[in-house]
């Protein structure tokens, strides 16, 4: 049965998108459980880091169209995005094989991606005549720059690895069948530095790139780095010449 699982990997939320008879194509129910999966990430304290990633050697294919009603739940898969953008934590996609559509709509709602030589990535609205999501098309043309999404939203053609990461639609290509080890060892790394940085990052980054990011949210950052833990800590272990163990967590 077409599922989307949460396993854990110590600190470290693995979201694994299963529906390997149709290679990893998300289902209107699948869309669906995307925002619930990630809400129990989020409010759980003690994972610090997520990567999304898909069942066998395929990343996800896109939306299963024979699945999916267009017009009546369309808002669905947008809805899967935002709550994978959105997420406090750091969200890194481990990414094999084909990667289209409404997969690369979750790959690039993820702060990093790390794909296979092999992976490739293709967005072909335009073969079934219909509106690519605005918010999936503006987090491209944050990635790629306008050029490379018109060009892959008038042509449908597939990008290869090497592609993708020269265009700056991907981190790091590694080698096939290495996506998820290499995504896993970047999470765990993430989960053991401090948990306020990551999350004032996050935020501090995405308000730029949107262009919303108030004075006030930047400053009340540095205010609660100044007063908590993790700051003393990172000084001391400096000092001391020991890795720093933070303990910072959101209130």
């Amino acid at each position: 049965m077409a599922s989307i699982d949460l396993t854990r990997d110590g600190t470290v939320a693995v979201v694994t998108i299963n529906n390997p008879g149709k290679r990893n194509a998300m289902t209107d129910d699948m869309w669906r459980q995307i925002p619930a999966v990630m809400r129990e990430i989020d409010g759980d304290d003690d994972l610090h880091a997520t990567v999304l990633t898909g069942a066998g050697d395929v990343f996800c294919a896109g939306a299963d169209i024979a699945a999916l009603d267009e017009l009546n739940h369309a808002e669905r898969p947008i809805n899967a995005e935002m709550a994978i953008a959105a997420s406090p934590k750091p969200v890194i996609a481990a990414i094999e094989g084909p990667c289209f559509g409404g997969g690369v709509q979750m790959a690039v709602a993820a702060d990093l991606r790390v794909a296979s030589s092999e992976a490739t990535f293709s967005v072909p609205p335009a073969r079934l005549g219909v509106v690519y999501p605005v918010s999936a098309t503006q987090r491209m043309i944050h990635l790629m720059g306008p050029s490379v999404t018109k060009e892959m939203l008038y042509t449908a053609e597939r990008l290869d690895a090497q592609r993708a990461l020269a265009v700056g639609l991907l981190n790091r290509v590694v080698a096939p069948g290495e996506a998820l080890a290499t995504a896993l060892e970047l999470a765990e790394r993430m989960a053991g530095l401090s948990q306020l940085t990551m999350r004032a990052s996050k935020e501090i980054v995405d308000g730029l790139v949107a262009r919303d990011l108030s004075a006030e949210t930047a400053i009340a950052w540095v205010a609660r780095a100044a007063s908590g833990p993790d700051l003393l800590e990172g000084k001391q272990a400096f000092l001391e010449r020991r890795a720093p163990r933070f303990t910072w967590r959101p209130d």
